[in-house]
């Protein structure tokens, strides 16, 4: 399945939707997977369109706050492939559900650290600043 097919016909949400957006070049601010049902709809996303680490690769270095799913991604597919095989039933022994909030965390300090460049915060008001040379008439 190609990622113009998927994003018509296969399971969304907004952390899947952001992958799919960054993979298309599409600026997006996007959000992350919260819970093993998120976390799915990503996981679909990357087994249907055949997606490799790289593609991963690339939205954790778009998106800093998604390091932390990448870097665990193995992981995170072990135990979601473990609790579908096993109906979620042992889903607490697994314990993805622990782990993705601690991921969260993670990507929650990332996300809070982050400064974007070219941004300034007066107030309540907000505007990228153009790169002209600054002039001092004073000196």
């Amino acid at each position: 399945m190609t990622l113009n097919e998927w994003i018509v016909n296969g399971r969304v949400g907004i952390s899947s939707k952001t992958m799919w957006a960054v993979l298309q070049g599409i600026e997006t601010r996007g959000d992350k997977p919260y819970d093993p049902d998120d976390f799915s709809r990503c996981y679909k996303l990357v087994k249907e369109c055949n997606l490799l680490q790289e593609d991963l690769d690339k939205i954790s270095i778009t998106l800093p706050y998604w390091k932390p799913y990448v870097d665990n991604w193995k992981k995170l597919t072990e135990m979601y492939e473990q609790n579908d095989k096993e109906n979620w039933v042992n889903s607490k022994k697994i314990g993805m559900y622990e782990l993705m909030q601690k991921l969260r965390t993670e990507s929650d300090l990332i996300a809070e650290s982050s400064i974007k460049p070219n941004v300034h915060v007066y107030g309540k008001l907000r505007f990228k600043s153009c790169n002209f040379p600054i002039i001092n008439k004073y000196n």
